[in-house]
């Protein structure tokens, strides 16, 4: 039925209804457009799509197991991924550089003192950079606005704890004057001024935070620099590299060691098997030497056994029964004549202790006598003296005295030297 043959009230039903559908239409296709807006956006969040993403770079000595796309590490969390992997030039100090980026807020962690590890992560060759978190040192950027002002308008500036300095002043470049992210004081301009080595110095504003960051340190430098300053600074931050060897490279290095070792674990079980035989040749041996002794641990068994047994056999088996009747009989022979030694030596003793006693009586009586005769020792001596002038008066004797002539020496007179006539005339 064509639409000029409905009446006028049923064209103005259909109408409405095609109007009501076309916005049931519309506002379902509003609700699918906004529900993939809010799906892509949820969906860029997670990947980091509106994340801050700052740069940094470092160098290892082969790109082996690093991949673009690989992720960063930082305590065990996935913080930024691989951007760039390309050669150095012939005869640079590295090798390959690795550009890389770090997913805001985790630069935080990263200071002057952070490292880029390089491990290996599996048996075929991969590798990962796990970055270090830093202990001391300067944090890598910073985020709050850097200001220059000469020493006269520092000096016009109200003292607050807002203001650090973003740099390190040095005098005559080796003392360090002032360390960076130190706070803005009157003092502290004060040895600037002393030092007389800057005309101007660089500040930053702690109450103010920016977005993106406003400076990244430059430790040789030693300053925060622009991060869009020059090519150098676009790279962004150098992350020192602590590479260690490829796994494969080490299970390189313990094969060619076992190889090298091999010779001489061959020349090793060599040796254990000349042992071998020489411990067999020895067994064999010692069954032989085992057998040989067998009489001899019969005779031993046979002696043990006359030991153990009672009634003396030790003393039977050591003194035969001929050897014992002797020793019996010396030792009575022996017994005997210490017997009459021992009555010997008792009259002997006797006789000795009668002529001990006849002596003291003669002493005793010569003893008496004397006492008895004061005089006798003054005659004793008178005659001794007597009978000295007699034999004095015999010696002087001529008929007596040829007898008390002394005898001639044996040995001969000594005669002078013989002398020469012509001495002899002188």
């Amino acid at each position: 039925m064509a639409l000029q043959d409905l009446t006028p009230q049923l064209r103005t039903r259909l109408s409405r209804l095609e109007r009501v559908v076309g916005v049931f239409v519309a506002f379902a296709a509003l609700l699918l457009l906004a529900g993939l807006a809010f799906y892509i956006h949820q969906r860029a969040r997670d990947k980091g799509w509106f994340d801050l993403k700052l740069p940094y770079y470092t160098f290892v000595r082969t790109g082996t197991g690093l991949r673009v796309g690989d992720r960063i590490r930082l305590m065990g969390f996935e913080i930024g991924e691989i951007t760039k992997i390309e050669a150095e030039e012939p005869g640079a100090f590295y090798d390959v550089f690795v550009a890389f980026y770090v997913k805001s807020p985790y630069e935080g962690y990263l200071w002057e003192d952070s490292r880029a590890k390089v491990g290996a992560s599996d048996f075929l060759g991969k590798r990962f950079i796990e970055l270090t978190k830093g202990t001391n040192g300067t944090p890598t950027y910073l985020y709050h606005p850097i200001t220059e002002v000469t020493l006269e308008e520092a000096a016009a500036l109200p003292g607050t704890n807002a203001l650090f300095f973003a740099e390190e002043i040095y005098k005559d470049n080796t003392n360090l004057v002032v360390p960076v992210n130190r706070p803005f004081n009157k003092e502290t301009l004060d040895e600037i001024t002393r030092a007389a080595s800057v005309t101007s110095i660089r500040l930053y504003d702690k109450r103010t935070k920016t977005k993106k960051p406003t400076g990244l340190w430059d430790f040789e430098a030693g300053r925060y620099r622009d991060p869009n300053e020059d090519e150098r600074t676009r790279k962004g931050y150098f992350m020192v590299p602590d590479e260690s060897p490829a796994l494969t490279e080490r299970l390189e290095e313990v094969v060619n060691l076992v190889e090298a070792a091999l010779p001489n674990v061959l020349a090793l079980t060599n040796r254990i098997q000349v042992i071998l035989d020489n411990a067999v040749t020895v067994t064999t041996h010692a069954d032989e030497l085992f057998a040989n002794a067998r009489p001899i641990v019969a005779n031993l068994t046979r002696i043990t056994e006359n030991i153990s047994e009672p009634n003396g056999s030790l003393g039977q088996w050591l003194i035969p029964p001929n050897l014992s009747l002797q020793l019996t009989q010396a030792l009575a022979s022996a017994n005997t004549i210490l017997t009459n030694s021992d009555a010997q030596i008792t009259t002997l003793a006797t006789g000795i202790d009668h002529t001990i006693e006849n002596l003291a009586n003669i002493t005793s009586n010569l003893h008496a006598q004397v006492k008895a005769n004061t005089n006798l020792v003054s005659e004793v001596s008178k005659l001794i003296i007597d009978t000295d002038d007699m034999v004095q008066g015999l010696k002087r004797h001529w008929l007596l005295r040829s007898a008390f002539k002394n005898k001639a020496s044996a040995t001969p007179p000594k005669r002078p030297p013989a002398r020469s006539p012509r001495d002899a005339g002188r």
